[in-house]
């Protein structure tokens, strides 16, 4: 009886041992880095930079967010593409995506989709035609890539060979786009007169409906089987439309939450940002944190952050991007428009962990590999 227990547990203990090796064979699964220029680390962050309008200046920023570079220059890489591709990335770094391990970004201003290994060196573009429009924000579903399009238009794209295969009719101006339970939601922002987000059936690709949000949708994410939307409200005008944060129902309804500009999700909360642009030259601004609790739908008002350097309190935010694995935030600012803008990293409880320079003009998100 011994023996066969002894031999038992020897089978269960190396069954055991599979078992976790195969999971941490898993993690360190090396990229596609083909045709890299330079050593990258495994864990990988990409920080797309917009540029200024017209001025061919986008570019991605390489970040090795454990510092285990084995070139210690390495950890940082202010242009990636450039390095890896020997060209500028293009006008207008508008959206950046990973999806089965390709990267993916929209240069609207240039009016292109391209897709680039995971060492950044690209593999294939589509461009788009002028009666597409702008191309603006994109998601990624069963080996398809959703891009929404300035003609009013959302078009499927093949991930592999970049083919256009179909397009659905939205409203206008449509910005950021979501995936959730099979449909894809789109924010239609109308250039500010907007009110819809429409609902697309991925089945059928054909719009199911339209639903009714505040003035100006622009931004969108899925969190705990639901919808949530910032609406950008309008500025220019007297009085001013205030930006809105809302929560689109299972059922369809609507429910007003709170005022935010931006936000980003890990595991079920939402963390979000005010940032209200005091000065547009200098982009000084008033900033708010606080966060929302997807499941109990409740709104903490207080910080999330710790020890947040002072200067972010009054400094213009572009936007947030968490790391998935690690549940890391990023807090990115505008600079100036001639300076680089900044990161501001904290760990996932709100301790502050460093700020770096973000590589160029205009930060725009964050992805993570």
């Amino acid at each position: 009886m011994k023996v066969r227990s002894l031999l038992w547990s020897a089978l269960c203990m190396l069954a055991l041992s599979v078992t976790f090796s195969s999971c941490s064979d898993d993690d360190d699964d090396p990229w596609d880095d083909n045709g890299s220029t330079v050593e990258l680390p495994q864990r990988r962050a990409f920080i797309l930079n917009e540029g200024m309008s017209k001025a061919n200046n986008a570019g991605i920023a390489f970040y090795a967010p454990n510092k285990d570079a084995k070139d210690s220059q390495n950890n940082f890489i202010s242009n990636i593409y450039l390095k890896q591709n020997n060209k500028n990335l293009g006008d207008t770094g508008q959206d950046i995506i990973e999806h089965e391990d390709k990267i993916y970004v929209i240069l609207s201003g240039s009016k292109v989709l391209l897709r680039l290994n995971a060492a950044g060196v690209e593999e294939a573009r589509l461009s788009f035609t002028e009666e597409d429009g702008d191309p603006r924000y994109m998601e990624a579903e069963d080996n398809k890539i959703y891009v929404t399009l300035y003609s009013g238009k959302v078009a499927r794209i093949d991930a592999n060979t970049l083919k256009i295969e179909a397009y659905v009719t939205v409203g206008k101006n449509p910005e950021q786009i979501v995936e959730e339970n099979g449909k894809l939601y789109v924010a239609n922002s109308g250039w500010g007169e907007g009110t819809t987000v429409s609902v697309i059936d991925i089945a059928t690709f054909t719009k199911d409906k339209e639903i009714e949000v505040a003035l100006n949708p622009y931004l969108l994410l899925e969190a705990n089987d639901e919808v949530y939307l910032i609406s950008w409200g309008i500025s220019w005008t007297t009085p001013a439309v205030p930006y809105a944060f809302q929560r689109i129902k299972s059922d369809g309804t609507v429910e007003n939450i709170s005022v935010a500009t931006h936000f980003a999700e890990h595991d079920d909360i939402i963390y979000l940002a005010n940032s209200t642009v005091t000065d547009w030259e200098t982009y000084a601004g008033t900033n708010s944190f606080f966060s929302y609790n997807t499941k109990t739908h409740a709104l903490n008002n207080a910080t999330f952050m710790k020890d947040m350097p002072q200067e972010l309190g009054t400094t213009a935010i572009r936007g947030i991007s968490i790391d998935d694995k690690t549940g890391d935030i990023y807090i990115y600012t505008y600079g100036t428009g001639v300076t680089n803008g900044d990161v501001y990293r904290f760990k996932n409880n709100g301790t502050f962990i460093e700020k770096f320079d973000c590589g160029g003009i205009f930060p725009s998100k964050i992805v993570f590999l």
